[in-house]
């Protein structure tokens, strides 16, 4: 009868048992599966977004280095240069293998771009080691570092791509995690209350311990990871249950505790990003006041002598006003390097501009001023018109002997402000006028022809703009030049 007895308790034991194991078991190891591919899914992400900030810090210690074997000839920074450039290409190689269809996009063009970023500063480096001079290799080492710096643009736009996948990726994994610890959740309430009835029933001896358990599975149900002791029951089963149930507290708060901590981690992701991005600005920013900050010499030297002569044959009066608009000139080109001004302020500039030259040259060049718009609608670059009135001046009609004229027109057309500056000057022979039309500045010119004027102007306009649609030249040598800009009327919030 005590043989039966104990059977049958250990029967319903062992019934009890299964009934509670096998489930906590389920549960933990689809806990420890899921909290497994959250860590492989992070860890996939995170070394994407590594290896691309790892690419972008390529590039970097490669133009640096470029700079430097420019500078001071040093053949350890050539070496450098080019390893890193190979480095670059070979993260990019893995990336290619394990990117979605977008990030391959981007970096199918960040590959083109380094090759070409390759090609520049190895014809610059050639050129400089055969010491051909500063002249002969600097269009290629200005190109090398635009290009370069075309490269972390798209190296930023690849951890930007791979950091909002991961967040979509994160989201679609939150979502399902959630749906399967609620589901997992309810289903070990269920399971537990279900023994504690059945303990109740059947064995009061172990009614303390399973107590102690289903208070504990209350609180980790509500968010509260404590650490459950629990009363030792003298039983083994029962024991290793309570064992088993401290571990699967110890592996949900570790859990909760790493997601928490990859949030942060990606939170800082987010914020170095941004100062990438502003550091990538402040580069455009600086490059644009560098631009704008280019004078023309000889047209200083010119007008300085012209308002001595001046000063010597009349009255004040004369002197005065070209003194004043040689001021205003000097005045605006300096006021406009920090910001954008009125078509306006250009124009009045250009009128400054004209009214010195017909003091020096007098009725051997004619200007024609015609506007057709509220000028006060459109914000372009300082300094951007009149250069261009300057180049039409000492490339097409200085060299004339009889002279000739020169008209600017301004209107406005479908939104955009449409400028013409017009010549009957020399004009531009054929070569030069298709490298210009095509942004290729790498002409050799002599004295004035230099091009500066039209290479700052185009430059400006693309940097701020960025289209390649605005700038046009037709030209036809012996009959004149006629420049076109087409200007976008952004409104007055810009």
């Amino acid at each position: 009868m005590i043989n039966l007895k104990i059977r049958s308790l250990k029967s319903k034991f062992i019934i009890f048992v299964i009934c509670l194991i096998i489930p906590i078991g389920i549960c933990n190891i689809i806990s420890l599966g899921m909290s497994r591919k959250i860590e492989n899914g992070y860890a996939d992400m995170i070394n994407n977004m590594l290896m691309a900030n790892e690419i972008k810090h390529n590039i970097d210690n490669s133009l640096d280095n470029f700079n430097q074997y420019i500078l001071s000839g040093n053949e350890k920074n050539k070496e450098i240069q080019r390893a890193e450039i190979y480095s670059a290409q070979q993260k990019i190689q893995v990336l290619k293998n394990e990117s979605d269809n977008t990030s391959q996009y981007i970096l199918r063009d960040l590959e083109n771009t380094l090759g070409s970023y390759k090609e520049s500063s190895g014809k610059t480096i050639s050129a400089y080691e055969n010491k051909e001079g500063y002249v002969f290799y600097y269009d290629d080492f200005i190109a090398a570092k635009n290009i370069a710096s075309y490269c972390n643009i798209y190296a930023s736009a690849l951890m930007q791509n791979y950091l909002e996948t991961n967040s979509i990726s994160y989201k679609e994994l939150n979502r399902n995690s959630s749906i399967i610890y609620v589901f997992l959740a309810t289903y070990l309430i269920l399971i537990l209350s279900a023994c504690v009835i059945y303990a109740m029933v059947f064995i009061k001896n172990i009614s303390k311990g399973l107590k102690g358990i289903v208070e504990t599975s209350n609180k980790v149900s509500k968010g509260q990871f404590e650490y459950y002791e629990g009363n030792k029951t003298g039983i083994y089963e029962l024991d290793v249950l309570i064992k088993t149930f401290n571990t699967m507290i110890k592996d949900i708060k570790e859990l909760v505790s790493s997601i928490h901590e990859k949030l942060i981690l990606e939170k800082k992701l987010k914020e170095e990003e941004m100062k990438n991005l502003q550091y990538e600005n402040t580069l455009k920013e600086f490059d644009l006041k560098v631009l704008q900050s280019q004078i023309n010499p000889h047209f200083l030297f010119n007008t300085l002598n012209c308002v001595n002569a001046a000063a010597i044959m009349e009255n004040a009066t004369t002197t005065s006003k070209l003194i004043k608009s040689v001021s205003n000139i000097l005045r605006y080109s300096l006021s406009c390097m920090n910001r954008n001004a009125l078509l306006e302020e250009e124009i009045n500039i250009v009128k400054d501009y004209i009214y010195i030259q017909e003091c020096r040259f007098d009725d051997r060049v004619k200007f024609n001023l015609n506007v057709n718009m509220d000028m006060k609608k459109v914000k372009i670059p300082g300094m951007t018109i009149q250069p261009l009135v300057e180049n039409a001046f000492i490339h097409g009609i200085e060299s004339k002997e009889d002279g000739g004229y020169i008209d600017i027109s301004i209107k406005e057309e479908n939104g955009i402000c449409s400028v013409i500056v017009e010549d009957d000057g020399v004009g531009i022979p054929r070569e030069i006028l298709d490298k210009i039309n095509t942004y290729n500045y790498d002409i050799q010119h002599i004295g004035h022809t230099t091009g500066l004027g039209i290479n700052i102007v185009e430059k400006r306009l693309r940097y701020l703009y960025d289209k390649k649609d605005m700038f046009k030249i037709e030209s036809h040598e012996g009959k004149g030049t006629k420049v076109y800009l087409k200007i976008p009327i952004m409104g007055d919030g810009n």
